[in-house]
């Protein structure tokens, strides 16, 4: 072809010797083009309806493999975002994928439609047919590998790909598209015609292989040997002839060698018999997988878990979210007198627990915890839990998904309502109120059954459920009717964020919430919406290392006190740490709270025998050990109080303040019962809130 590229196809050099071989071939010929089909597309047929530059369709086509990246040429549309391009092949091909590179913005297409072998098709019948095949594409920069149904691309002689829209939802005008490549295996075409011939009686003297004592068959009839099975042919022609024994006396291993040096088509091959061409032997498969290989050098695949969060990208918050107990709605007033309103969230000493990451669990997310759980109601494996990372148990987690490691946080660190800033759009998630089993009117809005004309205890049913004819007599899968209404997940998108106040420890968020009083509320960055502003990000970040500068320090001593305390359980050497004062006033600290040295020190009335068969852990929560059913007077607690209080100072003492929660802030009677018109906006934000 007119159209050379060094990387599209194999080139031969001829070098004196072997010291002038100054450069490596070995990639010569990329990886990913193993099936390419540049050079079986009939480019000067190439067209394209609705292009804006003419013969812009054609360029993009012509591109190689090594010009995939290249910004121009580009097609792009013309009066509309619909393109229409299509691509002959001088050939019947086998089309294996098709390469895709277009751009992140919103004039990348976000469909793509695929017909074969029409050449009528206009934007008509391309909106009318559904197509061979038709794919969802992805708003990425980088070359997109669209693998086709197979069976439904095995004769292919012309493409037409129809791109019926674009990520601009309307907005974007403009299509475009940089590259476009196609891979499979070139045929000729099936209906060429084939010269067959056929013999009455065949000899087998007439299809000898020359040089050996075989046939083609694979018998001995005819030849000057015993039959062999084809594969031994090749060992076969390395057997030197009567005459050739005779005369040049070298060993079988120096004819194999002498003779693979020769011929190169004695090396190892693969036989294949058609009608037209008989028995013939092809180049042996350089890797039996030859799709989806690891280091074959293919554009990253579109489908798996990579690609998922590839896709999910733009709708993936970058920041961790919160969680919030809803204590109400109020009103708010806006400074032109407008009543907008809102519901206050409550947050209480809410922390970041755990951070996931995409090597160990396949995605990046953060788990927070909100509240406090009395140590009683929690199990030991839990404990265990919190215990390793130096926080009180909580009363709920929840986990937020981030879009990368970036929106990772340290552990331990406590979220303010100062992580929202006013103004912002945020998504709000709680669970419904529960409203028992409900009808068809009042669960989807059914406008029931007539009143009269013959209707009798029926005015409010739902009616006939299901069909009698096409898809059978029965109920389908889905279909609405009376059940159990409520108690769902519900998210509300894009609330603005009226007041985040660190004082009172609440956010205001303009508009109703799902669920009552009290429930947990789930506050992230709207997904729908631009994420804040980096600049906010950054502050937000640098903020929490302000407050908390010694968080990562305080994690890895209290995993370190948790494999000694872990060990120390496991030996039963809690007892004698607490006696040498080593226990410290660690977060969580199983002792036997019936210890006769415990509780001997807090003047316990009630001691019964250490040998019990499940003794009751005691935690020390911040230095204040919980009641226990064995002592219920205050004075005893407080003495035991003391007695842990004031052991000497030891290696646990450090982590004092570390197991510390954060304090909780109550929302007092006053703000629930301030007065609407004493809540006033900023005007830089007195239009969002405002917005019906």
């Amino acid at each position: 072809m007119s159209h050379h590229c060094h990387d599209e196809h194999a080139h031969s050099h001829s070098h004196g010797g072997d010291d002038h071989h100054d450069h490596d071939h070995s990639d010569d010929i990329a990886p990913a083009l193993q099936f390419s089909l540049y050079q079986h597309i009939h480019f000067d047929q190439v067209t394209a309806l609705n292009e804006a530059d003419h013969g812009a369709a054609r360029a993009v086509v012509r591109k190689t493999w090594a010009e995939r990246l290249r910004t121009e040429p580009e097609l792009a549309s013309d009066v509309d975002e619909q393109l229409l391009v299509n691509v002959p092949f001088t050939g019947q091909v086998k089309l294996h994928s098709i390469l895709l590179r277009t751009s992140d913005s919103d004039s990348a297409p976000k469909t793509m439609r695929v017909i074969i072998n029409r050449d009528d098709v206009d934007f008509g019948v391309a909106e009318e047919t559904s197509g061979t095949q038709e794919f969802e594409l992805s708003r990425t920069g980088e070359v997109q590998e669209l693998a086709v149904r197979r069976a439904r691309f095995n004769a292919v002689r012309r493409l037409t790909l129809f791109f019926p829209d674009n990520f601009g939802d309307g907005e974007e005008d403009v299509t475009r598209i940089s590259y476009l490549g196609f891979k499979g295996e070139w045929m000729q075409l099936g209906r060429a015609p084939t010269n067959i011939l056929y013999e009455a009686a065949a000899n087998p003297g007439d299809h000898k292989i020359k040089g050996t004592s075989v046939n083609q068959m694979g018998s001995g009839i005819g030849g000057r040997g015993p039959g062999a099975p084809s594969h031994c042919w090749r060992l076969l022609a390395l057997r030197p002839s009567p005459a050739t024994a005779t005369t040049t006396p070298t060993t079988t291993a120096a004819a194999a060698a002498a003779v693979t040096t020769r011929n190169p088509l004695l090396l190892p091959t693969t036989q294949t018999r058609t009608v037209k061409t008989g028995w013939s032997t092809l180049p042996a498969r350089a890797k039996p997988h030859r799709f989806n290989q690891i280091t074959s050098g293919l554009p990253a695949p579109t489908a798996g878990p990579a690609a998922a969060l590839k896709r999910k990208e733009r709708t993936t918050p970058m920041r961790a979210g919160v969680l919030a107990v809803k204590k109400g709605m109020t009103v708010f007033m806006g400074r032109t007198g407008a009543r907008i309103a809102c519901t206050v969230l409550q947050l209480d000493r809410v922390q970041t627990v755990l951070n996931k990451t995409r090597d160990r669990h396949g995605y990046w997310a953060v788990q927070v915890g909100m509240g406090e759980r009395h140590a009683s109601n929690v199990g030991a494996p839990l404990l265990g839990y919190y215990e390793a990372k130096g926080i009180a148990p909580k009363a709920e987690l929840a986990e937020f998904r981030v879009r990368d490691e970036s929106g990772l946080l340290p552990v331990g660190v406590q979220l303010m309502p100062d992580w929202f800033h006013v103004g912002q759009r945020v998504d709000v998630r709680g669970n419904s109120r529960g409203k028992g089993f409900a009808g068809g009117m009042k669960r989807h809005g059914f406008s029931g059954q007539e009143a009269s004309h013959g209707n009798s205890k029926n005015h409010r049913t739902i009616g006939s459920a299901g069909p009698s004819q096409g898809s059978g007599s029965r109920v389908l899968p889905g279909k609405k009717m009376p059940g159990r209404m409520g108690g769902e997940r519900v998210t509300v998108q894009n609330l603005p964020v009226l007041i985040a106040d660190n004082e009172l420890g609440i956010l205001v968020v303009k508009g109703c919430v799902a669920g009552p009083k009290g429930s947990v509320i789930q506050v992230q960055d709207a997904c729908k919406k631009d994420p804040p502003p980096q600049t906010w990000i950054d502050k937000a970040k640098k903020t929490l290392e302000e407050r908390f500068p010694d968080a990562e320090a305080h994690l890895q001593a209290a995993r370190e006190r948790h494999l000694e305390l872990k060990a120390a359980r496991r030996e039963k050497r809690i007892e004698e740490m607490m006696a040498e004062g080593r226990g410290g006033n660690t977060l969580y600290l199983f002792v036997h709270f019936l210890n006769p040295l415990v509780a001997a020190a807090a003047g316990s009335s009630s001691t019964k025998s250490t040998t019990s068969a499940s003794p009751a852990p005691v935690i020390a929560r911040n230095g204040s050990p919980s009641s226990n059913k064995s002592i219920t007077t205050p004075s005893s607690v407080s003495k035991l109080h003391s007695v842990v209080s004031n052991m000497p100072r030891g290696e646990g003492r450090e982590l004092v303040n570390l197991m510390t929660p954060p304090a909780r802030v109550p929302l007092t009677r006053k703000v629930m019962s301030m007065r609407p018109c004493s809540w006033f906006i900023s005007p830089e934000i007195q239009g969002i809130c405002c917005a019906k």
